[in-house]
């Protein structure tokens, strides 16, 4: 029986490109919370002062007042009319890719 060397997958694609990585997600995730904390703070200034548009050298800002949004259940349709979904339903290819969840 030959020899199998079993290889970490990590060590394969490199510690030093994980780690880059890994710091380059949570960096983003730090920069999405602040950048989100920001949008409330100018949302709620808008509204408190009836501002409609901000328009800047740097960015265009337009308030978007709620609303109520119409989704379809297409779980419960399919389950209620399966082969009426069948007929409709398109499938469409999906580039491969990768998913990362920093811990």
């Amino acid at each position: 029986m030959m020899g199998l060397k079993i290889v970490d997958p990590a060590e394969i694609v490199g510690a030093e490109r994980l780690q880059k990585i890994a710091e380059f997600e949570k960096l983003a995730k730090e920069i999405k919370a602040k950048e989100d904390l920001l949008k409330e703070e100018i949302l709620k200034t808008m509204e408190s002062f009836g501002i409609l548009n901000i328009d800047t050298p740097e960015l265009k800002i337009s308030y978007v007042a709620p609303t109520n949004r119409e989704t379809f259940d297409s779980k419960a349709f399919r389950e209620d009319f399966a082969d009426l979904y069948d007929e409709y339903v398109k499938i469409a290819p999906v580039k491969a890719s990768i998913r990362i969840k920093v811990k």
